[in-house]
């Protein structure tokens, strides 16, 4: 799940580029203190150490030119430091891949390493993020973005951020199947269905509305190791614990979008080409 916030930031940034005006952050930077300079690839860092400072140092510059923005001036620059920090954290787990390549070892050497490591990614916000199939990632805590900016971004933003905090607690999926449970990722589709209707003309609609479908397919679907339905005999039938939660989800929020798609997917799920039905269903929301 904390590929999230990667994920619909850089859907945020097209579909919201026209509509945003940064030139009023632009003129406000004066000094090369106000700046925000990002370390990106093209340019020499000796060690890991100063990519973490880096990484405080941003986020300090941050904290201090917020308090001179309007609120769209501050959604713009969230827009632009989320994704120059996506960048950035991706050097530091680059410079200490040989520890997270070897974050399962049993032997005191490597897990001293990863002891140590922990310890200084904590310093700075950071920690490790185990999202399966023996793969380790370096994120922001999950919070990190929520806190710098609810005081400064518009109402929308605020929440958007809040709801990303709140999933980014807990990995989402991992080994092809999903880690949450199906009740959970249920009060996930309504909690998106609350903010598109609150806030139908906010620049985030179209990148929402991307992961609000994708949650629905695999509610609906599920995920290869967590289908809803077993289809590898010839007496095809739903899971008894789905058919529960879908009609759980009915009973409780029979106005949603999603109730169409459930019904759809309990008289069609035989059917080879029920993922292009339900696309072609979703395409109508």
């Amino acid at each position: 799940m904390r590929k999230l916030l990667t994920v619909i930031t850089s859907v945020i940034l097209l579909s919201s580029c026209k509509q945003t005006d940064t030139k009023n952050i632009q003129n406000k930077e004066t000094t090369k203190k106000d700046s925000i300079k990002i370390e990106n690839s093209s340019q020499t860092v000796q060690s890991n150490s100063d990519l973490l400072e880096q990484f405080s140092k941003n986020k300090n510059e941050v904290i201090h030119k917020l308090k001179t923005l309007s609120n769209k001036e501050a959604n713009a620059l969230y827009e632009k430091y989320s994704e120059e920090n996506t960048a950035l954290v991706q050097q530091i787990a680059e410079k200490e891949a040989g520890v997270l390549d070897k974050f399962y070892y049993e032997d005191e050497a490597n897990k001293k390493a990863v002891k140590l490591l922990g310890e200084k990614l904590s310093k700075h916000q950071l920690e490790f993020s185990e999202i399966g199939e023996g793969y380790v990632e370096i994120d922001p805590v999950h919070d990190f973005y929520y806190q710098i900016f609810k005081d400064y971004v518009t109402n929308d933003y605020k929440d958007y951020l809040y709801l990303v905090s709140e999933e980014s607690k807990s990995l989402y999926s991992a080994d092809a199947g999903l880690v949450i449970s199906f009740k959970d990722l249920g009060d996930r589709i309504i909690s998106w269905e609350n903010f598109m209707t609150k806030y139908p003309d906010s620049n985030l609609i179209a990148s929402v509305k991307e992961q609000y479908k994708n949650y629905q397919m695999d509610y609906l679907v599920g995920q290869d190791n967590t289908p809803t339905a077993e289809r590898a005999t010839d007496e095809n039938y739903i899971y008894p614990e789905n058919i529960q939660e879908f009609n759980r989800f009915m009973k409780k929020y029979p106005k949603s979008p999603t109730v169409p798609l459930i019904n759809l997917f309990m008289e069609n799920f035989k059917n080879e080409n029920i993922f292009d039905l339900l696309r072609a269903e979703q395409d109508k929301l």
